[in-house]
């Protein structure tokens, strides 16, 4: 059984209550039954209500998380158009740099071509074979492929380590 202590912070059941009227006599049962009654109803709409606040509030939750998903859905889906749209402008540009490399270098090699042909009948020979010669293939290369042979370009010099300092000069003695 129950001690004071406890019966006074908790509430009673249903079968505590049926349990106590059932010791007196039967006329008084009649009277039990129907207040047993009253508190099943009262207990059951408690309870009722407690479980239609919880499935509010786990439908709220639930709301609220897809709600956000969908927030997070369309922000990942605006970052990666802008992702995709930035990646588009540069892959433009690089575009047209290499077209223009390409313009470039068909002007320079087409100028080479007609200007060593200019000089080649004004009887310049040595002028004309200059123009006409590794340069007009070299110089277009460099405009149209973006790059140079490595065995003819020069090698970057690799920079100096940084200067390490001793703790102690040759000529410090210890004391």
């Amino acid at each position: 059984m129950t001690t004071p202590e406890e019966s006074r912070t908790r509430r009673p059941t249903a079968l505590e209550i049926a349990t106590q009227w059932s010791r007196l006599p039967p006329e008084h049962l009649r009277v039990a039954l129907e207040h047993l009654e009253l508190e099943l109803r009262r207990e059951h709409a408690r309870e009722s209500a407690r479980e239609r606040h919880q499935a509010s509030l786990e439908r709220e939750r639930t709301a609220s998380a897809s709600a956000l998903e969908a927030a997070r859905m369309r922000e990942e889906h605006v970052t990666e158009r802008a992702r995709i749209a930035a990646q588009d402008r540069r892959d433009q540009r690089a575009h047209q740099l290499y077209v223009g490399g390409l313009a470039a270098g068909f002007v320079l090699a087409a100028g080479m071509l007609a200007g060593s042909v200019i000089v080649g009948l004004d009887g310049r020979q040595w002028l004309a074979g200059l123009l006409a010669g590794p340069g007009l293939i070299a110089l277009p290369g460099v405009f149209v492929l973006r790059r140079s042979d490595r065995p003819t370009a020069r090698p970057r010099p690799r920079p100096l380590p940084p200067p390490t300092f001793p703790e102690r000069l040759p000529d410090d003695r210890a004391a």
